[in-house]
């Protein structure tokens, strides 16, 4: 596997079947919420925050 760097960009050379198992991968996780917990944390700690410092 060969990784190319340019810029913040990492391209990974890889299979084509590779490439078709994460594509399967990532349809299958399309829309899901992965951290529900750390969401619903996160969102009752901004609730309670009147004014973010700048």
């Amino acid at each position: 596997m060969k990784k190319k760097a340019d810029s913040q960009v990492i391209v990974v050379k890889s299979s084509v079947k590779a490439k078709r198992e994460l594509r399967k991968i990532g349809e299958s996780l399309k829309g899901k919420e992965l951290f529900k917990q750390k969401i619903e944390s996160a969102k009752k700690i901004l609730a309670s925050i009147k004014s973010l410092p700048v």
